[in-house]
């Protein structure tokens, strides 16, 4: 029975991987056996614990409390974690989705064990080296036997990086918003979903408070409330900025805070708004796959397929946000150009592992 240890971090892994788990159960007759390992990179239960238990993942059978703060010792515990749980359980192959810490500690655990490595959402690039996620998923890539990719121009970016024989198949995120949003009926309502998290625009609280300050006057200005799940990350710098006080400041612009929420609580937000504002990769494909446009507040995307086809805008700077977002606001999206596949990538990258590796 060929073995697969996947490894699992953040967020977007653990949506990932529940469209793959649900393939290897189906697909009974590959025999594959599945072990998570879960490296403990999102250890707030809200951005964690919630994610395996609506998504039917098997519990990890191995779980690390990370203890590093700076990200190249919290590499360097994860690789080794990561290659003491490869010896004990033996697999044939290591599968690693993204582009996240913990992708790249999987991928170098398995390749310095000379085990095969499995690259889901290869060849994905957005060309700007002060993204810690572009690192990793150019490191990944260059060491993965089997690379899995999304789209032709994920194809295309490992070709000219000389690597080539990369797989496409589609989008296995779009396969789980199509998946968990088939039955629901929800008509677009005036309202905005709005998230952020990343390091260059939560970090500095001068910047922070750009984007609050343009996103709250553009939704007053409008008469729309947006939904804004917190993110510990963000949560830390508005508390710096406002105090304790800092959720009661954000509805005074007509920003309601709540709770990280759950995938499917997140896709109904999604689905159910009339625009999205987000500096998420997988949000700004979810978003996409529910038919509601998005203001993307990033200088670049990896996903440049949405920003070439008109789904969503880059909006690298506060002071555009108001002009783009009127712009995208209500926009209704064909999305009949299937950019990322029919819903059935998971099937395929399971065929794919089994005729490569096995």
């Amino acid at each position: 029975m060929p073995t697969i240890l996947t490894i699992l971090g953040a967020r977007p892994q653990f949506i990932k991987a529940s469209a793959l788990t649900r393939s290897i159960t189906r697909r009974g007759d590959l025999e594959f056996k599945q072990i998570i390992l879960h490296t403990g990179q999102h250890y707030d239960a809200l951005l964690s614990d919630i994610f395996f238990n609506e998504l039917n993942l098997p519990k990890p059978e191995f779980k690390f409390l990370l203890k590093s703060e700076d990200r190249k010792s919290r590499l360097h515990e994860m690789k080794v974690a990561i290659s003491e749980a490869i010896l004990i359980c033996k697999p044939d192959a290591v599968l690693v989705y993204g582009d996240t810490d913990s992708t790249l500690a999987g991928a170098q655990a398995a390749n310095e064990l000379g085990l095969p490595v499995i690259h889901v959402e290869a060849g994905l690039r957005s060309f700007d080296l002060e993204m810690p996620e572009e690192i990793n998923r150019v490191a990944t890539d260059k060491i993965s036997s089997v690379l899995i990719a999304p789209t032709t121009t994920a194809v295309r970016n490992l070709n000219k990086e000389g690597i080539f024989g990369a797989f496409h198949t589609g989008d296995i995120m779009h396969d789980n918003a199509i998946h968990f949003t088939r039955d629901l009926v929800l008509e677009k309502a005036p309202s905005i979903l709005l998230t952020m998290h990343r390091p260059s625009n939560v970090d500095s609280i001068d910047r922070l408070k750009s984007w609050i300050d343009s996103i709250g006057e553009w939704c007053c200005k409008k008469g729309l409330m947006a939904t804004f799940p917190i993110h510990p990350r963000t949560k830390k710098s508005l508390i710096s900025l406002y105090g304790e006080v800092w959720s009661k400041e954000l509805e005074k612009i007509n920003i309601k805070a709540v709770l990280p929420v759950g995938y499917i609580e997140l896709l109904k937000l999604i689905k159910g708004s009339s625009l999205v504002i987000t500096d998420s990769g997988g949000i700004q494909k979810e978003a996409y796959s529910c038919e509601t446009p998005s203001v993307v507040i990033r200088r670049n995307t990896e996903w440049v397929e949405l920003v070439n086809a008109g789904h969503t805008v880059l909006c690298p700077e506060p002071n555009q946000l108001s002009n783009l977002a009127d712009r995208q606001n209500g926009r209704v999206l064909d999305v009949t150009d299937f950019l990322y596949g029919n819903g059935n990538a998971a099937d395929e990258i399971l065929d794919i592992i089994s005729n490569a590796l096995f």
